[in-house]
C-alpha cells in the first residue's frame, strides 16, 4: 500500500504503515492505554512504557539499599551510553562522548529528574520546556522561562517596595495615575537629581510622537490619531520618573537577552531618542505592574516609525581613518552602531508584542533593512585588531566599548536572522560564511565599570586562541564541523563563553537548513553531525560566566537570558537532523518515483510547525510524561 493511503484525517500527516497511523491518532485523542505496573503512570506507546519501567522510581525505592553508587553507575552505562558529562559522571571515559543518542533513547530521564543536575545542562534541556513555550506564546517575557522571569520580577518589585523612590505608573485611567515605589537612580548610573533633568527627554519624545502621528505619509505604519488625551497619556507614560523606572526594568529584565549596549557609557540624557524610546517601551512590557505593559503597546508603531526614519540609515559607510581623525571616526561609528541596535530592539519588540501586521512587517521588510545596515558597516571590520592591551585609558576604553558593541550587535543581527530560519522556516538572509566579525569578548570585560577593570578582565582572554588569532565566528564554526575535536582543543574552545556557544549552535541550524533544502543528492549531513557532537562536548565543559553573580536588583543585568537555553537549540537541531535522515531513508526505500509528499511551507507567519515538531518529540521521546 502506498504511503499516501495512510493519512491522518485530522492533520493530514502521512505514514508508511497502518500501525504508525493508529499510534499517531492516539496523540489526537490523548489516550494512554499502556500503564506502568509499578506506579500506574500511563503512556501512549508500549515501548515508552517499557523504557520507563526500567528506571521507574518505585522500582528503585523498593530495591535494597545496598544498590550503591557502583551499581547506579553501571545502570547509567547501559541506559545512557552517550552521556559522560563532567559535572555529573566523574571518571567516565571519553568514549561516552562519541555518539549522539537517538531521539527516543531517554529512558533515564525519570531517575535523573530526581537528582541534582545542572539547570542548563544537556540532559535537563531534553524536555525542550523553554522552546515549547517560546514557540506557542507571544510577549517579550517568553525569552525567559516563566519561573526565572517571575523570580527576577519579584526581586525588582521587592526592591521597589523598600527603596522609597516614587514614580508614576500609567494606568488605564489617564486622569488618575497611581503611584508605586521605583528603583534607585544609582542603579542606572544616575544621581538622584538627574531624574528631574530627564524632563527635556520627556518633551523631546512627545515632540517626535506628535510629529509622527500628525504628519503621516502614505507609507506610515502609525494609525494613532493625536488628541489632547493622547498627549496627556504620552506625557504621563514617558515622565522623568517613569524613564528611570522603565530603564531599570530594561536592564534587569531584558538586557540579559541582548547584552550589546555598553551600560557603563550609556547616558539616558544624550542617547538617541529612538534608542531611548524602544528601551523604555521594552522595559514597560516586562514591568511587574501589568498596567505598564498594557499602555506600552499603544506606542509600538510610533517607536518603529521613529526608529526607521533615523537619518543614520542614509549615511554612507566610511573606511578606517588615520589616527589623527580616530575620534571623529569612532563617533560616526557609534552613531551607526546605535542605529543598528535600535532596529534590532524594535524588531524584537514588534515581533513579540506587535499586531499581526507589525509581525509580518518585521519578518518581510524591517528584518531585511537591519541586515543591510549590518552589511553596510562591514562585518569583517568588527574587530579588535587595532586595540592594544598596553595600558588602560578612557579613550582606549571608549574604543573597546564601541568595537565590542559592534561585534556583539552584528552577532545578534545574525541570531535574529537565524531565529527566523529555525522557527519560521524562512530562507536565511545572512549566511554563515559571511560571519567574519571576531568573537565577542568575555562578559566581564563588557560589563566592567572602568578601563582598569576592563583591561583586567581581558588578561585571561588575551591568552586564548580567540584573541591571539582574532578568530572569526565562521572560522570557529568551520573547525567544529570539520572533524572531531581533540581533548585539548575541547578544553581550549570551551572557554569561548556562553554567547559564542549560543551563536555556534544557531550557525549549525543555518547550515542544516541549506542541506535540508539542497537538490544535490550527494550532500551529506556528516559536517552538521560532527558540529553538533563537538558543540555538545564544549557546552558540557563550559563554566557559566554568571554562576557567581547574585540575584540582586543591581546585578540582574549581568545574568544570562535566553542564551542559557542553548542546549535546547542543540536538541532541536539534532531532532531536525534525525528527521532529515529518516525522510531520506523513506525516499530511498520507496519505489514510486512520482510519490507526492506534503508540501513544505516556507516563511511561515507563525511558529506552529516547529512547535508541533517539538510537542510530537516530547510525546514520543518522553513517553507522554510531560
Amino acid at each position: 500500500m502506498s504511503q499516501s493511503q495512510w493519512q491522518c484525517g485530522l492533520c493530514s500527516t502521512q505514514f508508511t504503515r497502518a500501525e504508525h497511523l493508529r499510534r499517531h491518532l492516539r496523540s489526537h485523542e490523548n489516550k494512554r492505554p499502556y500503564e506502568c505496573s509499578l506506579c500506574q503512570r500511563s503512556f501512549t506507546r508500549r515501548d515508552a512504557k517499557t523504557r520507563h519501567e526500567k528506571t521507574c522510581k518505585v522500582r528503585h525505592s523498593e530495591q535494597d539499599s545496598s544498590f550503591g553508587d557502583a551499581a547506579q553507575a553501571s545502570a547509567f552505562s547501559i541506559l545512557t551510553p552517550t552521556d559522560g558529562f563532567d559535572s555529573m559522571f566523574q571518571g567516565l571515559g571519553d568514549e561516552f562522548l562519541m555518539n549522539v543518542p537517538s531521539p527516543s533513547d531517554f529512558a533515564a530521564l525519570d531517575w535523573l529528574y530526581g537528582t541534582q543536575i545542572n539547570p542548563d545542562g544537556i540532559i535537563t534541556a531534553e524536555r525542550l520546556d523553554f522552546l515549547a513555550r517560546f514557540t506557542s506564546e507571544n510577549g517579550m517575557g517568553t525569552f525567559l522561562d516563566q519561573e526565572t522571569l517571575g523570580e527576577r520580577q519579584r526581586i525588582v518589585l521587592e526592591h521597589e517596595n523598600t527603596s522609597g523612590h516614587i514614580a508614576t505608573c500609567v494606568g488605564s485611567d489617564v486622569s488618575g495615575p497611581f503611584f508605586s515605589q521605583t528603583i534607585e537612580p544609582s542603579m542606572l548610573h544616575m544621581g538622584s537629581g538627574d531624574t528631574d533633568s530627564l524632563t527635556a527627554r520627556t518633551f523631546e519624545i512627545i515632540h517626535h510622537f506628535h510629529s509622527i502621528a500628525t504628519r503621516k505619509t502614505d507609507k506610515s505604519v502609525v494609525r494613532l490619531y493625536w488628541t489632547d488625551e493622547v498627549e496627556s497619556l504620552c506625557h504621563s507614560f514617558f515622565s522623568p520618573s517613569n524613564i528611570t523606572r522603565f530603564l531599570g526594568y530594561f536592564w534587569s529584565l531584558w538586557y540579559p537577552n541582548c547584552p550589546f549596549i555598553h551600560r557603563a557609557s550609556f547616558d539616558p540624557h544624550s542617547a538617541p531618542p529612538a534608542l531611548l524610546c524602544v528601551m523604555l517601551v521594552i522595559g514597560a512590557c516586562l514591568s511587574p505592574h501589568p498596567d505598564d505593559a498594557d499602555t506600552a503597546r499603544m506606542w509600538l508603531d510610533c517607536v518603529e516609525e521613529l526608529a526607521f526614519s533615523d537619518s543614520s540609515f542614509h549615511e554612507e559607510s566610511n573606511s578606517v581613518p588615520s589616527p589623527a581623525i580616530l575620534d571623529q571616526y569612532l563617533e560616526r561609528r557609534k552613531k551607526r552602531l546605535e542605529c543598528i541596535q535600535t532596529t534590532y530592539l524594535v524588531c524584537s519588540l514588534q515581533k513579540r508584542e506587535g499586531s499581526t501586521e507589525a509581525r509580518d512587517r518585521v519578518r518581510r521588510y524591517r528584518h531585511a533593512t537591519m541586515v543591510m545596515l549590518a552589511r553596510d558597516i562591514g562585518l569583517a571590520t568588527a574587530s579588535h585588531r587595532g586595540l592594544s592591551l598596553d595600558s588602560p585609558s578612557d579613550p582606549w576604553w571608549r574604543q573597546f566599548a564601541i568595537e565590542e558593541g559592534l561585534i556583539r550587535t552584528i552577532t545578534y543581527v545574525f541570531l535574529f536572522d537565524a531565529a527566523f530560519t529555525i522557527f519560521h522556516n524562512s530562507p536565511p538572509r545572512m549566511v554563515v560564511s559571511e560571519l567574519k566579525m571576531e568573537m565577542p569578548c568575555p562578559e566581564a570585560s563588557f560589563q566592567a565599570e572602568s578601563a582598569e577593570e576592563c583591561l583586567a578582565a581581558l588578561e585571561n582572554w588575551s591568552q586564548t586562541i580567540f584573541w591571539n588569532r582574532h578568530l572569526s565566528i565562521v572560522a570557529v564554526v568551520k573547525s567544529l564541523c570539520q572533524k572531531e575535536l581533540a581533548a585539548e582543543t575541547v578544553d581550549e574552545y570551551s572557554k569561548m563563553g556562553t554567547l559564542n556557544l549560543f551563536t555556534a549552535v544557531q550557525c549549525i541550524h543555518s547550515l542544516t537548513f541549506h542541506l535540508q533544502n539542497s537538490i544535490i543528492f550527494e550532500s551529506t549531513l556528516l559536517p552538521v553531525k560532527t558540529g553538533l557532537e563537538n558543540w555538545r562536548r564544549l557546552w558540557s565543559k563550559r563554566e557559566p560566566e554568571d554562576r557567581n553573580i547574585p540575584n540582586r536588583p543591581d546585578t540582574l543585568w549581568k545574568k544570562f537570558g535566553h542564551a542559557s537555553y542553548s542546549a535546547e537549540l542543540w536538541h532541536l537541531a539534532r531532532i531536525i537532523v534525525e528527521k532529515i535522515r529518516d525522510e531520506n531513508a523513506d525516499a530511498e526505500e520507496d519505489s514510486a518515483p512520482m510519490l507526492e509528499h506534503p508540501k513544505k511551507k516556507y516563511d511561515n507567519t507563525d511558529m506552529t510547525d516547529v512547535n508541533g515538531l517539538i510537542m510530537e518529540y516530547r510525546r514520543l521521546s518522553l513517553g507522554g510524561g510531560i
